[in-house]
């Protein structure tokens, strides 16, 4: 026991003492940082990347080495040494990928410089989480044969979504992303006939859908809002249906209830009824929200489904729950509306573009005038 315990203290005081040396180096670099910054307040720019070395190292946070190397760009810039600039420019992105040199807070040459370089990410990656509910449009109403006076009425019920993708981003503002999600889906059909009987019908699908959408998404600010449009290749893996029939008779006693009987099915496999391929297209949007280089986002879907899921030579099937249960499906399309949230991973990558982006600026300095 007494062993354990040094154990503990021993890992507790390591830990701090890690905190406290990474606290006093930061400060220590934040020192050096200002030195540097003197040095070249005052003229003197032959010693500064000397000055800054120990630190850009080992020792500088990511926004110290942002703050450092923006001044040696300056620096190079300023002993007319471009390839060290852009170096710099370079090691300054890859410390913040969002830095964006301004003329209201920038020099003109570093501004000129830095439309050279991008460090947008090429990919994106995102997982997401969440609900859905699966709203029923009929295309035709198929009542079991001969009978008549019935009425049907869907219901929604709870489903839920998981997955992945990528954003391939085409500029900054606009990608096409590519899904692969899982989904549950379930839907309630009541079905009364002559006022009597009462059939429940639940139906519970489990499906793989390929989601293919271009995405439009606002680059600036904290919370950023997107929305985008596309279309989905959705394959269906598994569908159980249940069937709960209550069956009223009308009972011989004048003025007595019905006599009531209560039929309700074993889980039903429905796939030989099935369309197993289908596709839908779909909008949506939502609103990302910056958690250093990454987001965190939420997200609402409406698809609209496209096929219809009952193949129909399957209809009056005699091996199907028509002949046991007096069950036929409606001919119809499966929408689904859902609602997400997901964390997103840019992978930002600094580059040198092939032709500088300058309009821009000559813009800027036009407005300014």
């Amino acid at each position: 026991m007494i062993f354990s315990k040094r154990i503990v203290l021993l890992i507790f005081f390591s830990a701090v003492s890690r905190l406290l040396y990474a606290q006093k180096s930061t400060d220590d670099c934040e020192e050096t940082l200002n030195l540097a910054a003197t040095e070249f307040n005052s003229g003197r720019f032959y010693n500064i990347a000397k000055i800054l070395q120990p630190c850009l190292q080992n020792g500088f946070s990511r926004e110290q080495r942002q703050r450092a190397n923006l001044l040696l760009t300056q620096v190079n810039l300023l002993q007319d040494d471009p390839v060290g600039a852009e170096n710099s420019y370079l090691d300054l992105l890859r410390a913040n990928p969002e830095f964006v040199a301004d003329t209201a807070r920038d020099p003109i040459d570093v501004v000129y410089l830095s439309r050279k370089f991008t460090a947008d990410p090429v990919i994106s990656a995102f997982v997401r989480l969440g609900g859905n509910t699966s709203p029923v449009r009929v295309i035709h109403q198929i009542n079991p044969s001969g009978e008549i006076n019935i009425t049907n009425n869907y219901s929604l019920q709870p489903g839920l979504l998981l997955g992945g993708g990528f954003d391939i981003n085409i500029r900054s503002e606009l990608a096409l992303s590519v899904e692969l999600n899982y989904a549950t889906t379930a839907y309630t059909k009541k079905q009364v006939k002559f006022n009597l009987d009462e059939k429940i019908f639940t139906d519970r699908q489990h499906w793989l859908t390929l989601p293919i959408a271009v995405k439009y998404t606002d680059t600036k600010g904290i919370v950023r809002p997107y929305g985008y449009a596309g279309f989905a290749l959705q394959w269906l893996i598994s569908d159980n249906g249940q069937i709960d029939w209550t069956k009223n008779d009308i009972n011989p006693i004048e003025g007595q209830p019905p006599i009531s009987n209560f039929i309700p099915s074993p889980s039903i496999d429905f796939m030989e009824f099935r369309n197993k391929f289908n596709y839908s297209v779909f909008v949506g949007g939502g609103v990302r929200y910056k958690i250093g280089l990454d987001f965190l986002f939420a997200d609402l879907r409406y698809s609209f489904g496209m096929t219809n899921l009952v193949i129909p030579t399957t209809t009056y099937s005699s091996a199907g729950p028509m002949v046991e249960y007096g069950h036929t499906d409606d001919y119809f399309r499966l929408d689904n509306l859902a609602i997400s949230v997901g964390y997103v991973k840019p992978f930002y990558k600094p580059r040198k573009l092939k032709t500088a982006r300058t309009r821009t600026i000559l813009k800027g300095l036009s407005k300014g005038a």
